[in-house]
């Protein structure tokens, strides 16, 4: 069975709406590297707002636990961030931890 940012795609909405999908899709890739090879570590997708990026980093188990911690959190690659929707809760020098507000928030805490 698929995740719930597989199987429910608006086809309309917010601009809130759509990054908070999209990114709870890289959650979900990222989930499934996780579960697969036990590795973090060896490229996690950045979470990010934007459709086309394909930027890689290293994170370790610790990090992925931080990150992971809340439903509105995503790791991304520094500077990738929409500051209308979302903060920087901590800037790490590989990465990002951001917190989704709002609409977005709550979008991304449903989907977990």
């Amino acid at each position: 069975m698929g995740s719930v940012a597989e199987s429910v795609r608006p086809l309309f909405g917010s601009r809130e709406k759509r990054i908070a999908y999209n990114e709870a899709k890289c959650r979900d890739l990222n989930r499934a590297q996780w579960m697969k090879g036990g590795h973090p570590a060896a490229g996690f997708l950045c979470e990010c707002w934007r459709l086309d990026c394909a930027v890689r980093f290293p994170i370790s188990r610790e990090e992925w636990q931080e990150v992971r911690s809340r439903p509105n959190r995503f790791a991304v690659a520094p500077g990738h961030l929409a500051p209308d929707v979302e903060v920087v809760v901590t800037r790490y020098q590989r990465y990002w931890l951001v917190e989704k507000l709002g609409e977005a928030g709550e979008v991304a805490e449903n989907l977990e």
